[in-house]
């Protein structure tokens, strides 16, 4: 529709505007006026004055109410505007429309937007709509973007104003198409939709590992007290047309460390760790190799980034305006301990430092009573909000279970056993145990044959084994030290932790919106399919941008909702059983667990899906949304590094797990007739499996029987659907650093992906049944009515939920209350409380087979109280408690 006066409207109130041009005396040509869909944020600006010569004013979009609106298509050619003498007030405006050309966004994919390279800004002439007044905001199309903007309060229908636009932003469709997923066994051919890994990145891979085992210990860190590398001890220079030569440095051991310790360094600007040698003491020289800088990261440092203000900057980012400052290296302290009786050189023994578990190895020739020092970091110098908390020390006093613990050789996460006596459980485990033996998965990057898509591979190793790292590097930045993870690691509620998480994912790792963001364009009838074409086009830097959602054909604006339903459809379609990849686990229809036989129902691609899901799962933690899908407990132990146990194999099968208990109490396994193999069922056919090679001819015995169980955890845990995990994991990890997981636990990390259920506890008592000793009386014995007080009245929906999967395995309520809750066998098994005395068990019992709580019948409210709050705290700690 055309007009010939600029005071008329288009359609749905959308007001044209004129293009003013200061600096030209000519009148500007007609411009065609096209009304795009809208997909970006949105917001509102205002004039605050009528000055002719006032600045432009960009403000930042507040959210939509909303996120559909209602949009029709107007067009309007508009005449020349004559110059004026005397210009309008001149109003602010934000976009309602990212502005692209007609037909750019035409097709499903992922398109990364930013501002680099556009062109100036635009200034347009438009007429208040008469009906408008001021405060009201009214849109404009301006140029091929629709913008709002809001009535100034000395304004009125009818008067005309300058706005200002700011410049289109570039579009970059991801046009390499969806990354190619690596093989990370040379010479494997792949499959599943796996490649196998070319000549050139094998060799990478090499070299990598090899560098990785040259730096050893090395990393950044120390403080400004650092000794002072002495000078390079190479007299021979760098030549400036070949590639530097690595250097060496002479450096001084600072008093009080013992060989085995570590001490920080300064080489040029560049802090590092430093073990000390077995054969060196305090005051004796030592020559280091630092590892080289490469190019990029020297010439980093002498580049200054400046920032410009995004007129659709999101409104989350209006309350933090300025980025962080860069992190500082942590102030470090020196601590002196006596080593306790019992522990001989080079052992290890565990300590409080400031609620922080510490592990300590003896040094060579120090002996029990003797002192030793070590340095822990306790905070970082930019943080002037509060004083850095004062470290205290005591020895540790957890029993009987797995705890983590920083090592001060090297700064690194690592798990002990706590023995009965509080400390930590030195015995040499030589042969698997059902109650003390844990395994850790072992995740190793390798790079892939897209730069995009890295590689990896996952083995299981010794809980106390393994290590993880305590600090977060980002941008070459240090940007989340130990001290704060270690203060994380003290936050008592679930909440706060959460929160402290959040935080660091928005203010530290996400990047700027005016920086850049990524738009998902989706057809809903082609969801999964244009889902996963996007998320496996983009890098890992591409996770940590703001995403905007848009299904074509549906006209709508992503303030959080549309993403909201991507996550929770992508997720709900992709755990579907009938899609192949997953099965409900046989103890509990909630929680789900990866289906061995994938590759039989997606034989081309079945490993894509699961790289997908993971970096899904990873970008919905990193954001803060929710997913669809419970997940088995051990799968939420595998993602966080957590030990995995023997009763592990409880939940996915509590029949097999059962069975295999039971064989501990046979007095002569040859009368089993077992041997060394498992039989899969694949689609009605029998498959069978070698637990170790030549499993077959090898029979289970008294003496082997200890190696049966563990190739069964191993193989049940891990290397049935090793390929899967592998993938499912280096997805996560595309998005989430790995320390900032450290503070949760499993439960936990169900919690913050699933979300924290609202559970109907009349609904929950109205389908509770009650057996053992409760059975005449139900609801109405009295330990039963004080369970359900304590439950309501004193559990917060945290703890409730938390009870639910201490009893039934997950934390998931089925859609139609606990009147459907499904046992292992696919029927209705509702909530049951047993009834037992207390001398066959002084806590409560959990059947996650039968969704069974076993209760002693307690004499008081408080005893009850009690016993209940430490079963459910401890189930995710694998202590000990019968």
């Amino acid at each position: 529709m055309g007009s010939s006066s600029s005071t008329n409207r288009g359609s749905a109130g959308r007001y044209p505007a004129s293009r003013n041009r200061r600096s030209s005396a000519h009148s500007a040509p007609p411009v065609s006026y096209q009304q795009q869909q809208r997909t970006g944020g949105s917001g509102l600006a205002t004039a605050p004055s009528h000055n002719p010569h006032h600045q432009q004013h960009h403000s930042s979009p507040p959210a939509m109410a909303a996120d559909h609106r209602r949009a029709a298509s107007a067009a309007a050619s508009i005449p020349p505007v004559p110059p004026r003498t005397s210009l309008p007030p001149t109003a602010s405006v934000n976009q309602s429309v990212t502005g692209n050309a007609p037909g750019t966004l035409s097709r499903p994919g992922a398109y990364s937007i930013s501002r680099e390279g556009a062109g100036p800004t635009q200034v347009f002439r438009v007429q208040i709509p008469f009906e408008v007044r001021p405060g009201q905001e009214f849109q404009v199309i301006a140029g091929s973007r629709t913008v709002r903007v809001r009535c100034p309060a000395e304004s009125r229908g009818g008067h005309f104003l300058q706005i200002t636009v700011p410049p289109e932003p570039v579009v970059r469709p991801n046009v390499q198409g969806m990354a190619v997923l690596t093989c990370a066994v040379p010479g494997n051919a792949g499959g599943g939709g796996a490649v196998a890994m070319s000549e050139s990145v094998v060799r990478e891979n090499e070299a990598l590992v090899q560098q990785q085992l040259r730096i050893g210990s090395s990393g950044t860190g120390g403080d400004d007290n650092d000794p002072p590398a002495q000078g390079p001890s190479s007299d021979t220079p760098a030549s400036s047309s070949e590639a530097p030569q690595p250097t060496t440095y002479m450096v001084t051991v600072p008093p009080g460390i013992s060989p085995g310790m570590q001490f920080a360094v300064e080489v040029e600007g560049q802090r590092m760790m430093v073990t000390c040698p077995a054969n060196v003491q305090a005051g004796m020289n030592l020559r280091i190799l630092p590892p080289q800088q490469t190019p990029n990261q020297s010439a980093s440092r002498d580049l200054s980034t400046a920032r410009g203000t995004s007129l659709d900057r999101p409104p989350e980012e209006r309350r933090s305006l300025s980025a962080p400052n860069p992190a500082s290296p942590p102030l470090m302290q020196m601590f002196e301990v006596v080593v306790p009786p019992g522990i001989m050189p080079n052992q290890s023994f565990s300590l409080l430092a400031n609620g922080q578990r510490v592990l300590v190895t003896c040094p060579p020739n120090v002996h029990p009573g003797q002192k030793v020092r070590f340095q822990l970091p306790i905070g970082n110098p930019n943080d002037k909000t509060k004083d850095a908390p004062a470290i205290q020390l005591e020895y540790e006093s957890i029993k009987d279970g797995w705890a983590r613990t920083i090592r001060v050789t090297d700064m690194k996460f690592q798990w002990v056993r706590m023995n009965e006596e509080g400390e930590i459980d030195l015995k040499s485990v030589k042969r698997f145990d059902v109650k003390h033996s844990a395994y850790t998965r072992r995740l190793t990057f390798l790079e892939g044959n897209d730069p995009r898509m890295r590689t990896g591979t996952l083995s299981f190793g010794a809980a106390n084994e393994s290590s993880a790292d305590s600090s977060i590097e980002h941008n070459g930045q240090v940007v989340v030290g130990y001290s704060e993870i270690a203060v994380a690691h003290q936050r008592g509620s679930y909440d706060e932790k959460a929160e402290w998480f959040q935080e660091i994912c928005r203010e530290r790792l996400r990047t700027k919106w005016s920086d850049g963001h990524m738009r998902i364009l989706i057809r809903r009838e082609h969801l999964l399919h244009d889902s996963m074409e996007s998320v496996m086009s983009l890098s890992r830097l591409d996770f940590h941008k703001i995403w905007r959602f848009e299904f074509m054909g549906e006209i709508g604006i992503d303030a959080g909702g549309l993403a909201r339903e991507w996550f929770q459809l992508v997720t709900e379609e992709i755990f579907n059983p009938d899609m192949g990849l997953w099965l409900p686990s046989a103890s509990n229809q909630m929680a789900m667990r990866i289906n061995p036989a994938s590759e039989i129902s997606c034989p081309e691609d079945h490993l894509i899906y699961f790289r997908f899901l993971g970096r899904v799962l990873g970008k919905a933690l990193f954001d803060g949304q929710l997913v669809a899908g419970h997940m088995v407990r051990h799968l939420y132990k595998h993602i966080l590094g957590w030990p995995v146990m023997f009763e592990d194999l409880e939940i996915p099968d509590e029949g097999y797990y059962n069975s295999l208990k039971s064989l501990l109490e046979v007095d002569d396994m040859e009368d089993m007739c077992l041997d060394f193999t498992f039989t899969e069922n694949d689609l009605g056919e029998n498959r069978m499996v070698d637990l170790m090679d030549g499993g077959e001819d090898v029979p289970v015995t008294n003496d082997n029987l200890p190696e049966f169980l563990e190739a069964n955890l191993k193989y049940h845990l891990m290397d049935r659907v090793k390929p899967q995990l592998t993938e499912l994991l280096l997805g996560f990890y595309d998005v989430i650093p790995e320390p900032l997981l450290t503070i949760f636990d499993f439960q936990e990390l169900e919690l913050l992906m699933c979300g924290i259920p609202v559970i109907d506890i009349d609904d929950w008592m109205a389908n509770t049944v009650y057996q053992g000793r409760f059975e005449r009386q139900g609801k109405n014995a009295v330990t039963c009515r004080w369970f359900w007080e304590v439950v309501r009245d004193e559990f917060d929906q945290e703890t409730r939920a938390r009870l639910l999967q201490f009893v039934t395995g997950t934390s998931g309520v089925p859609s139609r209350g606990f009147s459907v809750l499904q046992g292992n066998d696919g029927s209705i098994r509702q909530f049951c409380i047993n009834g037992i005395k207390k001398e066959h068990s002084l806590y409560p019992r959990s059947h996650t087979c039968f969704n069974r709580i076993d209760l002693p019948m307690y004499s008081s409210k408080d005893e009850l109280r009690e016993k209940l709050k430490v079963a459910v705290a401890t189930s995710a700690t694998g202590f000990d408690i019968e």
